[in-house]
């Protein structure tokens, strides 16, 4: 009966104020706190309903009023449903009315209940409105990295908080957040939630690909290669900004030796990479790097430390610079493989035609005499045809 009463002078309530349209949109706030704090439980929520229907005025301040009251009385009746229901009704308002000043209690809250179906709207909201609070700020980053953390000890997070936090940092934009989110990215605690910190990595204020290129040149090799796959993914940098980030890549890789053999296999796994998106991208400002990376490689594939498909890598990286010095390095190992081939030594037909084609690629006139040779010696037709081909792609 109750409920009825109450529901019924809500509504004429609102047909006063929607006919006093000239009336103060201060007085009709300060009515419905007035209400608010002498109702009991049940009607607090029924009129928070009713007013969320009003489209007169900006009713914020009432629903930040009413998550001050959910705040004082948490402890004493903080397991009744009706106080849950009514923090999550001022939450979602709270979003849609986007009172910024909320932003602080909206935190408490957030510290006072652990479920997460009131700590994700929390989370939702603050992405809307807290934008350059730097207390919250400070407590969502905060947050993030506690969870970071409870994953490395071996215990679960609460998923659905962790990537609405992730979320909603993204939302903030503040670049002091990089490293958190990057933490978040390389853990790998569930693929949903570090494809939302990719994302949220790149909505940063500031200079993305300097966040990455960072990375790259000063952490630990897991997150080495993990800054780079975050930088050539589709459409996360410009062309010209995953040029120089997959070179910084590769020039760290190059100068890299580790101990451990897990390191090793990262090391190689970020040139492998940064020379695939090189080659890509023919990035002709990394040519002596190529020439450095395919020497190197050369070394390691004939000692059995990196495989033939790096190897074939490091060839068409080399394919790709269309620099004289990327052309002499492709010549002179040829020629090394013709010498082997005529004293009757085995080579890998694969090896050599990758050779061959991209030396047609760079059609360097310098490397005829090496490929004219491969006519004369005990190759395969599928290598003669290649260098023949290959010949009349030399520029004179």
């Amino acid at each position: 009966m109750m409920r009825k009463i109450w529901a019924l002078s809500a509504v004429l309530l609102l047909a006063a104020f929607a006919g006093a349209m000239a009336q103060d949109a201060n007085e009709l706030i300060d009515t419905y706190r007035r209400n608010f704090a002498r109702s009991s439980l049940g009607t607090k929520l029924e009129l928070l309903k009713e007013a969320a229907a009003y489209e007169g005025a900006n009713l914020g301040p009432l629903y930040d009023t009413a998550i001050q009251f959910v705040l004082n009385n948490a402890t004493l009746i903080g397991s009744d449903m009706l106080i849950r229901d009514i923090a999550v009704i001022s939450v979602t308002m709270l979003r849609k009315t986007a009172y910024a000043p909320a932003a602080d209690n909206l935190w408490s809250l957030f510290r006072t209940f652990r479920e997460n179906t009131i700590r994700v709207p929390i989370l939702m909201t603050l992405a809307d409105i807290a934008k350059g609070n730097p207390s919250i700020l400070l407590e969502l980053n905060a947050f993030v990295d506690s969870q970071v953390s409870l994953f490395k000890s071996g215990l679960q997070p609460d998923l659905p908080v962790l990537d609405a936090s992730v979320y909603a940092l993204g939302r903030l934009g503040n670049e002091s957040s990089f490293p958190f989110l990057f933490a978040v990215y390389v853990a790998n605690i569930n693929k949903a939630v570090s494809d939302r910190a990719s994302v949220a990595m790149a909505s940063l204020a500031g200079d993305y690909a300097s966040f990455l290129s960072a990375v790259v040149r000063r952490n630990s090799p897991v997150e080495k290669v993990a800054a780079l796959k975050a930088g050539i993914k589709a459409d996360a940098l410009p062309d010209e900004k995953r040029g120089e980030l997959a070179e910084a890549a590769l020039s760290v890789g190059v100068a890299m030796q580790s101990p451990s053999p897990n390191d090793q296999l990262l090391i190689t796994e970020l040139r492998t990479l940064a020379a695939a998106e090189l080659t890509r991208l023919k990035w002709q400002k990394a040519s002596a790097l190529a020439v450095r990376h395919f020497y190197d490689f050369q070394l390691q594939y004939n000692r059995g430390q990196v495989s033939k498909s790096n190897f074939l890598e490091a060839i068409a990286l080399l394919g790709a610079m269309g620099t004289p010095e990327a052309s002499q390095a492709l010549s002179l190992f040829l020629q090394l493989v013709n010498t082997e081939t005529e004293q009757g030594k085995t080579y890998d037909e694969q090896i050599t035609l990758a050779v061959v084609n991209n030396l047609g690629a760079l059609g360097d006139k310098n490397a005829f005499d090496y490929l004219l040779y491969i006519g004369y010696l005990q190759y395969p037709e599928s290598v003669k045809r290649a260098a023949r081909d290959a010949l009349q792609k030399l520029r004179w």
